[in-house]
């Protein structure tokens, strides 16, 4: 099996770049306000030709670069774009492998094909059997590529070899508008002059790498899988099977995360808010059901507005908490309309609920007060019990005693049947 990765460098400047064509050719940091105690997450090439770094401070960062576009970090925006390529990619290849990291990690989680950079995303593919003679699955790899091109305006840098390790690390190499080929014979020899930094090692191992003076992967592939297994461990031996091109890992796929859409067209398109609000009110009330139906709730909202000079405007509401509840997403719907300032008549609306998650619960504490208020949060807790066991069985609620006199604390209470 051949693997093709699609190695996107400075993954966050490119979204923002896209985002704000305006922003091309200026010297961008990502990361927060100059002013913050935040760490630079990416920074584009002419920042970096300044001196800037990712990992050091906003301030720092500053200081070499004072005309410098400082924007705070948008992960949302960031995991949607990426989604988006997944699922492109997803139409090329039977089998596809997100490959990224949280934006600004600690730098010790380290794993192979996701990158040393938090800026950093690489997307892995079943890319066929490896056959010279059959260059089919380099034309559909090449595709995909321009396909991410033209459409997304991300700009990836294209590998295909035998494995992951040596796809992933030709393709942190390969240069744009290209793709670079790594046979199962070339593996050995392409990596042998790579930093040594490239490997999947924890930085401890690294550092005692270097105290060896072994800088090239080619060095730790000459040494026996046996001095490096007693001065490395179990460690050891995989470095020295990646050393030598050899990777065995399979690639996971990966699923798309469900979504729940509802949409509304407004014929003729709507000029008052009052019918937009009423077109939001019944998308979220279907929304709200199908939620409920699942057992679900949602912790993120995203509307979305087309307008009928093809104009497009969209919000993205992250709540709190996970909410199945009509009432509190229509509340944020209606404040994004009365603060909001349209141009021209609404023709679309779509929302889209993201970040499903189960229901989740909440204490309700039984108060000691008048009867009233105990008889009346007594029926709302019998109601509850009576709902959690019919959707997971009788033992699923029970009554605790206590034994405060016991001597192990494991015996210090027990469960028994809660008749109610």
């Amino acid at each position: 099996m051949r693997v093709a990765c699609f190695f996107f460098p400075h993954f966050v400047v490119q979204v923002e770049t896209k985002d704000d064509p305006s922003l091309k050719g200026r010297p961008v940091i990502i990361g927060g306000l100059h002013y913050e105690r935040k760490a630079v997450c990416d920074a584009s090439k002419e920042a970096l030709a300044c001196g800037v770094r990712q990992g050091m401070l906003l301030r720092e960062a500053y200081v070499l670069c004072p005309q410098g576009v400082f924007l705070p970090p948008d992960e949302g925006k960031y995991a949607d774009a990426f989604a988006t390529v997944l699922t492109m990619l997803a139409g090329y290849s039977p089998v596809v492998e997100a490959g990224h990291r949280e934006l600004c990690p600690r730098p010790s989680l380290r794993t192979p094909g996701v990158g040393m950079s938090p800026a950093e995303r690489s997307v892995f593919i079943d890319a066929g059997n490896e056959a010279p003679d059959d260059d089919a699955e380099l034309q559909l790899v090449e595709e995909a590529r321009q396909m991410i091109e033209k459409r997304l305006r991300l700009y990836p840098f294209v590998s295909v070899a035998s494995n992951k390790f040596v796809a992933w690390a030709a393709g942190r190499i390969a240069g744009p508008g290209q793709i670079m080929v790594v046979t199962r014979r070339e593996g050995k020899d392409f990596l042998k002059d790579l930093p040594v930094g490239l490997l999947p090692a924890s930085s401890v191992t690294l550092e005692r790498l270097e105290l060896l003076g072994i800088y090239r992967i080619g060095q730790l592939a000459a040494l026996s899988p046996a001095a490096l297994s007693l001065e490395f461990g179990n460690e050891g031996e995989w470095l020295w099977e990646l050393s030598n091109g050899i990777d065995g890992s399979r690639l996971t796929p990966w699923s798309e995360a469900p979504v729940l859409k509802e949409q509304v067209h407004f014929e003729p398109a709507a000029e008052s808010m009052d019918r937009v609000l009423a077109g939001g009110d019944r998308l979220l009330d279907a929304l709200s059901r199908q939620l409920k139906e699942r057992w679900q709730s949602c912790l993120r909202l995203t509307i979305s507005m087309h307008f009928n000079n093809d104009h497009i405007a969209q919000r993205v509401f992250h709540f709190k908490e996970a909410t199945s509840s009509r009432e509190t997403m229509l509340q944020h719907l209606k404040q994004h309309l009365e603060s909001a300032r349209f141009t021209a008549p609404v023709s679309e609306m779509r929302l889209t609920l993201t970040d499903l998650c189960p229901e989740s619960g909440r204490q309700v504490p039984i108060p000691s007060g008048f009867p009233d208020e105990r008889v009346k949060h007594g029926e709302r807790l019998a109601s509850a019990i009576s709902w959690l066991r019919q959707r997971y069985g009788k033992s699923v609620v029970g009554r605790v005693l206590a034994r405060p006199n016991s001597a192990l604390p494991e015996d210090s209470f027990s469960f028994t049947e809660l008749d109610l």
